[in-house]
This record gives C-alpha cells, sequence and structure tokens, in this order.
C-alpha cells in the first residue's frame, strides 16, 4: 500500500479540473457548431422564397406583379374550362390585350386528339391565342423565334387564378414591360393555348400547325398549387445552354438536375410534354405551394400569392431578355448538372464531369479507408459497422413515418377525402416526422457512442460513397447531392486518421461539421420541395433524402452527452407533434371537406343512380346515399379514373335527355366497311365520352387526324373498348372508322354536365359550407351523366 503526497493529489486536481474545462469547452463548441447548421438550414430555406411583388407605379420597363394581377382578376372571375362562355370570355380578353399591347394577334383553331396518351383519348375543338412581338433584328437568329407558353383554359371546379392565370397574366405584363424597354433584337411568340386541363390539346394543335424547330426555345410556365418560388423543374436534353441562360436571367433560382432526371422518368404531363416530345428544347417551370387549393373552388385571385406572381414575371422577363437578344440556333449542346445555392447562384457544369469526379472522390476515400488502416485509426468491420447503423438509422426513419402517418388514416379517415391526403394544417405533421428522424439518428449516435473518429467519419462517407457510385451512373443530374458532401468529408477522415489518440479539439470539431454544412446547404431546400411535390402522405420519400443528408452528422451526434435519452425525447416529441395535428384537423369554410355527387342516367341499363367517390357518406351525400350505399366503379362513366371506387345507390328517375347518335354516311369497298357518326349531347353538357369495342376496328379519323389499329390498342386505365372524350364543341364529336365488311359498331356514348343540373340539386338540397366539390383531375366531381347505345 502506498499513500500519495500532497502535490500528487493537487496534480490530479489540476489535471481532472483542465480535463473538465476542456469537456466544457468541447460541449459549448460542439452546440455551437449544431446551432450553426441549423442556422445554415433555416437560410437556405428563407433564400428560397420568392421576391416580393412590386406594385403598380414599379418604373414601366420592369415587372409588377401588381399590374399581372388586374390581368388575372379578369381572367379567373369564374371557371373558364374549354368550350365555356367564360372561356370565349377570356380569349377575346387576350386577343383585345394583346392588341392593345401592340402584338400581331391570331386565334387558331382545328380540332385534336392526343393519339400517345393511350385509352381514353382526349380530344376536341380548341382556339389559341398567338401573340407576336416582333424582334428588333430578327435575322440574328436565322429567323427563329423564342416562344413563351401558358395555358388559358381552367379547370370547372375552380377560376383557375394560380393554374395558369398567374402565368397568363405575367405574359401579358411581360409583353408590356419588353415593348416598354425597347423590345429585343428576335422575335417573341405569346403563347395562350387552350384545353390544356383536358390533355393538352391546344399545344397538340400548335405543334401540328407549326414547326417545334422555327422556335429556338420554349419556355413554359404552370403552377400546381396557389403559391411559394417558382421552381425550374424540367428540361429538354441536352439543356447546358439553356441552364446557362437560366443563370443569367437575373432573379432567384430554384432549380436543381435531379428535378429533370425524376420528371423525365414520371408520367406527368403539361403542355410542355407535347412541344419536348415533337423536339423542341426548353424550359418548365412552376410553383407548388399550397396544394390543397389546386384545381378546386378556392383558386382564386384572394388565395393567389402576389410575390410567387412576381418570382414568376421575373424570370419570365429576365429569360426574354436574356435569351431574345441572343443567336436562338444555339441552344442545344450537352447536358448540365446543375443546382441553386441559397436561391443566388446557379452551380452547373457538364454532366460529363460527373464520373470523373465521382471516380476521383472515391478514389481518394479508398486511399484514406487505407491510410486509416495502416494507422491503427480505423478498422474496416467498425467502418461496415457505422455504415450499417447509420443507413438503417434512415431506413428505420423512412419506414416509422410511414407507419406513423398510416396510424393518422386509421384516426381519420376522412383525411382521405383531401388531395393526395394532404392536410391543411400540413406543419405538424412535417415537423413530426423530421422530428422522428433527427431522433433516430440520435439513437445511431447513441450506438456509435465510443467508436474512434475515423470510423464514426469514415461510416457516413462509406453510405454516401456507395450510393454516389450507383447514382453517379444511373442519374447523373443527381450525383451532386453525394458528390460534394462526400469531397467534404475527406480532410475530417483525413484528419482523425493521422494518429490513434481520439481527435478532439476545434480543428478536429470544424473539419467534422464540414461535410454536414455542405448537405444542409444542398439538402434542406430540395427536401422542402420533395415534402411539397409529393405530399405528407409520401413523405417517408423525403425523409429517406434528408436522412441521407443527415447521416453525415454522426461524428457530431455521437459526441452529444446522453444521445440516447435525447433520441427519446425526439421520438416522443414527434407523436406530439404528429397526434396534434391529427387532432387539430377540422373542417370548416376556410378549409371544407371536398366531396363529390354524380347522377347517372344509364339508359342502356334502364338506371337512374347516385355515384360518390368519397370513402364514406358525409352529412350532404348521406341524404341521397343513406348511411350504407353499396360498392362499385367509375370506370363505365369515367374512364379515365379507371377501377376508381365507387359508393353508389338507386336514384329517382328523372327525364335527362340521351345523347344522339347520328348515323351520317356508310359505305363498304374493298371488304371494308367506313362509318361516319355524330355524338352531340342534348342537353348542353359539357363532355361527350365515346367508347367503342377494338376488336372490329381498322382505324378511325377523330378530330382530324387518323389512328391506325396499333395507336387504337394504346390501352390506358380504361378497359372494355377504346374510349374517347371530347370537350370544346358545342355540335358534338365526329368519327369516321372503318371496320371489317358487315361487322357491326356499338356506340356507347355518355355526357357529362358541370355540376348538378337544378332538378338534380333539388334532390339533395344544398350543400353545407364547409364542404366543397372535390377539386377536378382527383376524382368525379358534382356532375350528371346520361348514358346511351346504339349500334350502328
Amino acid at each position: 500500500m502506498s499513500l500519495s503526497t500532497d502535490a500528487e493529489r493537487s496534480g490530479a486536481d489540476q489535471g481532472t479540473g483542465e480535463a473538465r474545462r476542456r469537456g466544457t469547452r468541447g460541449r459549448a463548441l460542439l452546440a455551437l457548431v449544431l446551432i450553426g447548421l441549423t442556422l445554415l438550414g433555416t437560410s437556405a430555406l428563407l433564400a428560397a422564397r420568392p421576391p416580393a411583388a412590386r406594385p403598380a407605379d414599379t418604373p414601366a420597363q420592369e415587372f409588377a406583379a401588381a399590374r399581372a394581377l388586374e390581368h388575372v382578376r379578369a381572367v379567373a372571375q369564374r371557371p373558364h374550362p374549354t368550350g365555356t362562355r367564360d372561356n370565349t370570355r377570356v380569349r377575346r380578353y387576350l386577343v383585345d390585350t394583346a392588341r392593345s399591347l401592340g402584338a400581331q394577334v391570331d386565334v387558331e383553331s382545328g380540332g385534336a386528339v392526343r393519339t400517345d396518351m393511350g385509352s381514353p383519348f382526349p380530344a376536341g375543338t380548341v382556339h389559341n391565342v398567338i401573340a407576336k412581338v416582333a424582334g428588333n433584328a430578327p435575322r440574328t437568329s436565322g429567323g427563329k423565334a423564342l416562344l413563351l407558353v401558358a395555358h388559358y383554359d381552367s379547370v370547372p371546379t375552380g377560376p383557375g387564378a394560380a393554374d395558369d392565370g398567374s402565368a397568363v397574366g405575367a405574359m401579358l405584363e411581360t409583353m408590356r414591360a419588353l415593348r416598354a424597354g425597347g423590345g429585343v433584337r428576335d422575335d417573341v411568340v405569346f403563347l395562350f393555348t387552350d384545353a390544356e386541363e383536358t390533355g393538352s390539346l391546344g399545344a397538340e394543335l400548335f405543334v401540328r400547325k407549326h414547326k417545334a424547330d422555327d422556335y429556338g426555345a420554349v419556355l413554359n410556365w404552370e403552377a400546381r398549387g396557389s403559391g411559394g418560388p417558382v421552381m425550374m423543374f424540367e428540361t429538354s436534353d441536352g439543356n447546358g445552354p439553356l441552364v446557362d441562360a437560366f443563370a443569367r436571367s437575373g432573379t432567384r433560382f430554384v432549380t436543381t438536375s435531379l428535378a429533370y432526371e425524376v420528371y423525365k422518368r414520371m408520367p406527368n404531363g403539361s403542355d410542355f410534354t407535347v412541344f419536348r416530345d415533337a423536339g423542341a428544347i426548353g424550359l418548365n417551370s412552376a410553383f407548388t405551394r399550397g396544394l390543397n387549393d389546386y384545381h378546386s373552388p378556392r383558386d382564386d385571385v384572394g388565395r393567389l400569392s402576389p410575390d410567387s406572381v412576381q418570382h414568376q414575371g421575373e424570370l419570365m422577363l429576365g429569360l426574354v431578355r436574356g435569351l431574345g437578344d441572343s443567336d436562338l440556333r444555339n441552344l442545344h449542346g450537352r447536358n448540365s448538372v446543375y443546382f441553386d445555392l441559397f436561391g443566388r447562384v446557379l452551380v452547373r457544369y457538364p454532366v460529363g464531369w460527373a464520373v470523373p469526379a465521382a471516380a476521383v472522390t472515391l478514389l481518394g476515400f479508398a486511399g484514406l479507408l487505407v491510410l486509416g488502416t495502416r494507422r491503427s485509426a480505423l478498422r474496416i468491420g467498425g467502418v461496415l459497422a457505422t455504415a450499417g447503423i447509420a443507413a438503417g438509422a434512415v431506413i428505420t426513419a423512412a419506414l416509422a413515418d410511414f407507419g406513423l402517418w398510416y396510424a393518422v388514416t386509421l384516426v381519420r379517415p376522412d383525411m382521405a377525402a383531401l388531395p393526395m391526403s394532404e392536410p391543411y394544417d400540413r406543419g405538424w405533421f412535417v415537423a413530426g416526422f423530421l422530428v422522428l428522424l433527427a431522433g433516430t439518428l440520435l439513437f445511431a449516435g447513441r450506438l456509435t457512442r465510443g467508436r474512434p473518429p475515423a470510423e464514426l467519419i469514415a461510416g457516413g462517407l462509406a453510405v454516401m460513397g456507395v450510393l454516389l457510385a450507383v447514382v453517379v451512373l444511373t442519374v447523373p443530374g443527381a450525383s451532386y447531392l453525394l458528390q460534394w458532401p462526400l469531397l467534404a468529408g475527406l480532410p475530417a477522415l483525413g484528419f482523425a486518421c493521422r494518429r490513434t489518440a481520439a481527435r478532439g479539439g476545434t480543428l478536429g470539431v470544424l473539419l467534422a461539421a464540414l461535410a454536414p454544412a455542405v448537405a444542409v446547404v444542398l439538402f434542406t431546400s430540395l427536401v422542402d420541395s420533395l415534402l411539397i411535390a409529393l405530399g405528407v402522405s409520401l413523405s417517408a420519400v423525403a425523409v429517406l433524402l434528408a436522412g441521407t443528408g443527415g447521416l453525415l452528422s454522426l461524428p457530431l451526434l455521437a459526441r452529444l452527452p446522453r444521445p440516447g435519452l435525447l433520441a427519446s425525447g425526439a421520438a416522443a416529441a414527434s407523436v406530439v407533434l404528429v397526434g396534434t395535428g391529427t387532432v387539430a384537423l377540422d373542417f370548416s369554410p376556410r378549409r371544407p371537406l371536398p366531396d363529390s355527387l354524380v347522377y347517372v342516367r344509364d339508359v342502356a341499363r334502364g338506371t337512374s343512380t347516385w355515384m360518390t367517390t368519397d370513402p364514406s357518406p358525409d352529412d350532404w351525400t348521406r341524404r341521397v346515399l343513406g348511411d350504407d350505399p353499396g360498392r362499385g366503379t367509375a370506370a363505365r362513366y369515367f374512364a379515365e379514373y379507371g377501377d376508381l371506387p365507387v359508393r353508389q345507390a338507386k336514384a329517382p328517375a328523372l327525364d335527362l335527355p340521351a345523347p344522339s347518335v347520328e348515323l351520317l354516311a356508310d359505305t363498304t369497298a374493298g371488304g371494308v366497311r367506313t362509318v361516319r357518326f355524330r355524338v352531340a349531347s342534348q342537353r348542353d353538357a359539357w363532355r361527350i365520352q365515346v367508347r367503342l369495342p377494338r376488336a372490329p376496328l381498322i382505324s378511325c379519323v377523330v378530330a382530324g387526324q387518323r389512328m391506325n389499329r396499333e395507336a387504337l390498342s394504346k390501352q390506358g386505365v380504361a378497359s372494355g373498348g377504346v374510349v374517347f372524350q371530347f370537350t370544346g364543341d358545342p355540335d358534338g364529336a365526329e368519327l369516321s372508322c372503318r371496320t371489317k365488311a358487315g361487322s357491326r359498331l356499338l356506340v356507347d356514348a355518355s355526357d357529362s354536365t358541370i355540376g348538378l343540373p337544378p332538378e338534380v340539386a333539388a334532390l339533395a338540397g344544398p350543400r353545407p359550407r364547409a364542404n366543397e366539390t372535390v377539386p377536378y383531375g382527383f376524382a368525379p366531381a358534382d356532375s350528371s351523366v346520361v348514358r346511351r347505345t346504339r349500334t350502328l
């Protein structure tokens, strides 16, 4: 047994005190770093906000949202879908206004059918407004013009202030500002298309009558919501020069080549899809916040964000002035990887650089792993274990998100009536799911606590490295998300591999924070956009993406005191947040519950039926459906919705006139019978649906276009035949079909109204103020349908 001297005890106390002070300083530094990362993410979110709307007295050569909104008010007074009197009213307003601004204006009318979409095939008569502002030196581009596109039709269920009245108003204001500023060298054509909402028929007519090669670039403008920043989310192939022009447009940038990679693989479409498929090059942009207003009766000027209109107009005018003074023959080149930094800088580089950059970065990472192993700073097994824990935490968070949302839908089944099940108070749910992700990452920090710093850093980087190797070869436009955080993590790994001692100190912490900082800048606004685009119901996808960037913070989280306790607190907080959002969900006149009621008179079957796509009857639909209506599908009367389930009940018989099926000509020659006929509504219905059996058809001429057997055989969501859906022609739909000689042709025709006719509405009574019709496109909205058949 030995006794310590006073000096020895004093030295030990001093060492303990110094260690405590170092620990306190380390915890303070760590707290400052985490606060800094939070502020960095907040700054990235705030930077993506649209610029403030400018007033009407803004200088004439500049864009002012206040002036554009005057046009939006004129356009969006009421719903104005294709073929209606209000559609004609809006068209006249566009013609008169564009002419008053000095443009050369034409109205181009004709029939159009989308033969590439599959059954049901949209078709109809459309009227495009084409306004040309002549350039000062059009020979600059060898006669090529710049084409701006927005659609002026709305859906039947909303006045269309955002979709697409905002772009229409912005184009008129851009036209005015362009002329006030002296114009540009190239011709600029402003195309206001009809019938975008029913299949982009106006764009289809335009590309059929004009060569896509006549236009150096096509700039399409859309909206899916009522506000938020304008995101450039789609480009044509060979986008490098156009992305460079976008970078010079002079306003805030919200864009990423990841969106381009994703969107070109999706079935979604807009007018831009028609132009792109016709060989045009260009950009597609939209704002997307406020999904609950999209296609709804609340898509009015009062809900439309003036700031979003300002952002849309500044981009529009900036691109027109930038591209309009350039040679439009030189806008096709190599694809680019691109992304914005804080909405102020657009980083871009050729996509061909992505693979070499990834290869160099991965080789550097592999070299540091070898160095760390030789210096005993890490073990490969430890790196793999850390990587497994990190990846497992992210996957667990996504699965927990999915499970928690599923529980919400069980508690609140009425949420399924909302478009994409998107709650009005989405913030509670978004916060809850992101806090849940933070909790799983904290728990991963608890599991990896005590591991060597080099293993903690290398584990997260290993996950990024594997993903980078896959992504750069499959979706190179998304590689930047992994490339630059991985590269930023190499200095910290190199520092940690210098010797086996635990890495502490200010430099070690700051280097460890570098990769998370880069990830925060690149991932934050993208995750926010993804949460908006996919909605809360698919937030697990956004959580997976956020977690991929968040796992780089593992070396910092593992340093936190009691990370397990923090993880438990985060998990509890997420449940509280999601639970609060679930309980707080309420429906009122300001936040109405969508529902629908369809009256069907089926003359062919001799039945009258009430139908709704609501999950269950509410106080209004229960009046006619009862408490326990039967089940069926919408396919027969609304082919575009396929086998969408409906609830249905027997309805009183009303004498609603059936559509007429008139035989116009019937000839046989060379073993082929040609039948020409017209289907017309007898009650001023908005849409006509014609279903024909596929077997006997050789070809059909629809809206002036011949469709052969191959085109007619394209199967969409409809089954049981070839289906055409016509809008826009008060005289009805005319078809000419060739069949085998001697065959009979069964014509299954139905027409649909916008809303319930008075005699039908009287049976249901007034809709409560806390309800509104379901937005167009998500399910059949209020309408009456009359169906009949005739064999020709």
